[in-house]
Formats: C-alpha cells, sequence, structure tokens
C-alpha cells in the first residue's frame, strides 16, 4: 500500500514540476521577446533624441564673439529680442491672470 502511495507522490511531483518548468519556459520565451522589442523601441527613441537633439543646436542663436559686427546691425537684434521677451511677459501675465480668476471663483 505504502508503494502506491509514494509512487503517486512521485508521479505527481513529477508532472507538478513538469507543468512549472513549461510555464517558466514559456515566461522566459516572452520576457525575450520584450526585452527585444524594448531594445528596439530605446534604439528608435535614442535616435529619435539624437535628431532633436541637433535640431534644437542648429535652432539656436549664435552666441559668437560679435565685437567686430555692425553696431546698427546688433542694436537691432538687441531690439528684436527684448520685443520676442516683452510678448512672452505678455502672454505669461494673461495666463496667469486667467488661472488667477479661476482661482477667485472657487475661493468666493
Amino acid at each position: 500500500m505504502w508503494f502506491w502511495v509514494w509512487t503517486l507522490l512521485v508521479v505527481g511531483t513529477l508532472v507538478g514540476a513538469f507543468l512549472l518548468g513549461r510555464r517558466l519556459w514559456r515566461s522566459v520565451r516572452e520576457l525575450g521577446r520584450e526585452l527585444s522589442r524594448a531594445s528596439e523601441v530605446a534604439s528608435e527613441l535614442g535616435a529619435r533624441a539624437e535628431e532633436l537633439s541637433r535640431r534644437l543646436e542648429a535652432a539656436q542663436p549664435s552666441t559668437a564673439p560679435t565685437l567686430f559686427d555692425d553696431p546698427v546691425e546688433l542694436r537691432h537684434r538687441v531690439h528684436a529680442l527684448r520685443a520676442d521677451r516683452h510678448e512672452r511677459r505678455g502672454e505669461r501675465r494673461r495666463r496667469d491672470e486667467r488661472v488667477w480668476a479661476r482661482w477667485r471663483r472657487f475661493n468666493a
């Protein structure tokens, strides 16, 4: 009688180990596929970030020395930069006022 009990326990253990091993193997395969896909996406993201960095660098204004450039041209450039700054400041102020108006409505 004990022989059959131990045989059943050993066979049950082997079947359980087989099922567990098969599930682990499938999980490892799926993990490998996902890691492969993640590395492809990461490489595409790196290439995209490099391209955006290159574009941003190209769009930046020159910071080269302007000691011997035409003063009139430099003055026009400074006026344009100040006008852009003034416009951005005005837009920021308008956004802030909208936020403050919403806050006042909720606090009233």
